[in-house]
C-alpha cells in the first residue's frame, strides 16, 4: 500500500501539469468556438449568416421567374435550365467546409475538456486499484494522442478561417473586382501577421 501511495504521489504532479497545460488551451479555444455551453460561437454565427445568403445562388429564385412572367405576360417563355455558376459552387464549398471544420473543432474541444476533467481525480487515492486507474488514463491519453489532438484544434480553426477568407475574396471579387482585390490584400495581410 505504501508503494502505491508513493507512486500516485509522484505521478500526481506530472498528471496535473499535463492536464493544466491542455486545459488552458482548451478553455481559450472554447471561448472562441462556443460562446455559452455548446452554442454557436461568433465565427460560426458569422459564417452561417454568409452561408444563408450565398446558398440562394445554388437554386432557382421563384420570385424572379414570377416577376419576369408578370412583366412580359405575352412573351413566349423560353425557359432555360438553371445553371449554378462555378464561383457560387466554389464559394459555398469553401464556406460549408469552413463551417464543418469549425463544428468539428468545437466537438473535439468539448470532448477534450470533458476528458481532462476526468483525468485528474478529486482525491488521489493510495490503493493499487487507484494506481491502475491512473496508469489506464495515462495510457489512453498516450494512445489517443490527446496532447496532439488538443494542440491541433487551433490549426483546424485557422484552416476554417482561411477557407472562409478565400470564399469571401471570391464572393466579393464576383461583385466588384476592386472590393475583391481589397479583400485579397486584407486576407494576405491577416495571414502574414
Amino acid at each position: 500500500s505504501t508503494i502505491w501511495s508513493l507512486y500516485l504521489k509522484e505521478t500526481e504532479k506530472e498528471d496535473k501539469e499535463l492536464a493544466n497545460s491542455l486545459q488552458v488551451g482548451v478553455d481559450e479555444l472554447l471561448i472562441f468556438v462556443y460562446s455559452i455551453l455548446l452554442q454557436a460561437g461568433l465565427f460560426g454565427a458569422i459564417l452561417t449568416a454568409f452561408l444563408i445568403e450565398s446558398r440562394k445562388d445554388l437554386q432557382v429564385d421563384p420570385l424572379r421567374e414570377i416577376l419576369q412572367a408578370l412583366q412580359n405576360p405575352l412573351a413566349v417563355t423560353t425557359s432555360q435550365p438553371f445553371q449554378v455558376s462555378k464561383s457560387s459552387l466554389v464559394v459555398n464549398y469553401l464556406w460549408f467546409t469552413s463551417l464543418g471544420l469549425t463544428l468539428f473543432s468545437a466537438l473535439c474541444a468539448v470532448l477534450a475538456r470533458e476528458w481532462l476533467a476526468k483525468y485528474i481525480p478529486v482525491s488521489p487515492g493510495s490503493r493499487s486499484s487507484d494506481a491502475c486507474q491512473r496508469l489506464l488514463r495515462f495510457n489512453r491519453a498516450q494512445q489517443w494522442r490527446l496532447e496532439s489532438v488538443v494542440t491541433g484544434i487551433p490549426l483546424l480553426i485557422q484552416l476554417a478561417l482561411f477557407l472562409f477568407s478565400a470564399g469571401l475574396v471570391l464572393f466579393t471579387w464576383n461583385n466588384s473586382v476592386a472590393l475583391g482585390v481589397l479583400m485579397l490584400c486584407l486576407t494576405i495581410f491577416g495571414f502574414v501577421l
